[in-house]
């Protein structure tokens, strides 16, 4: 029964279609694994994110040039001005702490080092190195003039000794190991060191009074003072390294670029008033110019080339007076500049926020083309398994209907009637 059903359909369907059918058929089957072949792997190349160019800034409009204050303008001989009295230091002082961890032994020996270079340039057997203070007897003193044991009394400092002080400085700067305490212990003794010896051991105390919060701004400061120093009169009262270590402690930006500027004009002011006149910038930074360190320097630029005709105890008053008569006679260019400065801005800031949103539109057909090449991937490994699975079934087809239609011409051959008609041929 099962025979005569597949002679049925192998004579109707199979063999009773061309040969070439069934060929097309398979050929169209492997351009279907072949292109979904092309397809996966072009899939699997890892998809390419756009580069998103940012477009160059404009160029700056140029400032107006600046209004010149002459020496006509100034009302110094008729003005009586006194100098503003030069504020008294004030030193902070650290408790010590009672427990003390482990500390990291490493680069002590160069930092002891550093510490007797200190100690050479400010000798304790001549300056005193100690702190201040005063006992008190929580028991009462008769506890201690008895036992003598330290429990019964208890120092309380009034000023720290200078290693206490250093340490303190170091907490403050968070200097938390010796090589980086050697650093901020020789920034200090570079600026001593260019002083005379009896005016070493005040400097020294301005400068760990005025301690930022961070090891590189103490370098710099550091740097930058002694520029300054190496300019000023030996004589001269050094109460301005007290002004500008507080100054550059304050100003974390500006602060040492201030002291360097300082260092490079103080030397075209009369020795007598130099110190004056870095209070005088200092003021003129902070009152005049709204701590803009360029329009300060632009003013003061443009100053300088007066000081020869100014006698040296009106250079003070002068340089504060100039700076009012600047800012006075420059009032329009000041808010020209600001224009400026807005434009410019508001133009960086649009290429800024235009490469934002190509940079998003960027990931964006990034992402897009990612998931796309995922969902091809998908499709093309089953046009790969389909076209393979059918071509599989198509010859087992093609070869199970050959085998049945060989099987029935040897039966033939082999049945009776088979074998009459092969002695008649014969």
């Amino acid at each position: 029964m099962k025979t005569n059903y597949f002679s049925k359909v192998e004579n109707k369907y199979v063999f009773n279609v061309s040969l070439i059918f069934w060929h097309l058929f398979i050929a169209l089957s492997t351009l279907v694994v072949a292109a979904s072949l092309v397809i996966f792997l072009w899939s699997i190349i890892p998809a390419s994110q756009r580069e998103v160019k940012k477009k160059l800034y404009p160029a700056k409009r140029e400032y107006p040039a600046p209004i010149k204050v002459e020496l006509g303008d100034l009302q110094i001989e008729g003005i009586k001005e006194e100098a503003p009295p030069v504020a008294p230091v004030q030193i902070q002082i650290e408790t010590a702490m009672t427990q003390q961890p482990v500390e990291d032994t490493k680069g002590k020996r160069d930092y002891d080092s550093a510490l007797n270079t200190l100690k050479t340039l400010i000798p304790p057997t001549k300056y005193s190195w100690q702190g201040s203070g005063y006992w008190t007897y929580p028991y009462g003193e008769r506890y201690w003039t008895v036992y003598k044991q330290e429990k019964y009394r208890q120092w309380n400092a009034t000023e720290l000794g200078i290693e206490d002080k250093l340490k303190a400085a170091y907490r403050r700067a968070n200097a938390d190991n010796y090589p980086d305490k050697k650093i901020i212990l020789d920034g200090y003794i570079g600026v001593v060191n260019l002083l005379p010896e009896e005016k070493r051991l005040g400097a020294f105390q301005y400068l760990i009074s005025n301690v930022a919060n961070n090891i590189s701004q103490n370098v710099n400061i550091c740097q930058s003072l002694g520029k300054v120093v190496s300019k000023m009169s030996k004589d001269e009262n050094i109460s301005y390294l007290n002004q500008l270590s507080l100054f550059g402690k304050q100003n974390p930006n500006d602060g040492s670029p201030f002291i360097d500027y300082t260092a490079t004009i103080i030397d075209k002011f009369a020795i007598s008033k130099q110190a004056e006149i870095i209070d005088r910038l200092i003021i003129g930074y902070n009152n005049y110019f709204s701590n803009n360190l360029s329009m300060l320097k632009e003013a003061t630029d443009l100053f300088l080339p007066l000081i020869a005709q100014i006698k040296a105890e009106q250079q003070p008053k002068a340089i504060t007076q100039y700076y009012g008569v600047f800012r006075n006679k420059n009032y329009v260019r000041d808010n020209a500049i600001a224009e400026i400065e807005s434009e410019y801005q508001q133009a960086i800031n649009e290429i800024e926020n235009q490469y934002n949103l190509e940079q998003i539109a960027a990931q964006q057909e990034y992402f897009s083309a990612k998931m796309s090449k995922a969902e091809y991937r998908l499709k093309s490994l089953a046009g790969i398994g389909g076209g393979i699975l059918l071509t599989i079934l198509i010859a087992l087809v093609l070869v199970f209907f050959s085998i049945q239609r060989s099987v029935r011409k040897i039966e033939e051959k082999m049945s009776p009637n088979g074998e009459a008609e092969n002695r008649a041929v014969s």
